[in-house]
């Protein structure tokens, strides 16, 4: 019972953020801080060029890029740990939208 009423929240989160977009899209200031948070939380496995390393992949690839920005927020949010991502969720919303919109810069 318990483990479905903690599903039911999570997929309600999930549709909630899907409906989003990402409200710092175009901003290059946005962008910049999302260069800065990427550096600081993201680097460390995905390299400073977001290229990937062996237990991580790159963020230059169609598979990121052609995910919408929801999708991207909602795989920071939740991480996957079976894959090695950890879940940023305990970054602000908008730290994690700056991240998103850095991504889309690559």
């Amino acid at each position: 019972m318990k483990r479905a009423a903690l599903l039911l929240l999570i997929l309600a989160s999930t549709c909630r953020t899907a409906q989003q977009s990402n409200p710092y899209t175009g901003q290059t200031e946005a962008v910049m801080a999302g260069a800065k948070l990427y550096r600081a939380h993201c680097a460390s496995c995905h390299g400073a060029a977001a290229e990937g390393h062996e237990t991580a992949p790159s963020l230059k690839t169609p598979r990121v890029h052609d995910r919408s920005d929801a999708a991207l927020f909602s795989f920071l949010t939740n991480g996957d740990l079976k894959g090695g991502m950890p879940s940023w969720s305990r970054l602000p919303d908008e730290r994690r939208w700056q991240i998103v919109a850095y991504l889309r810069s690559l």
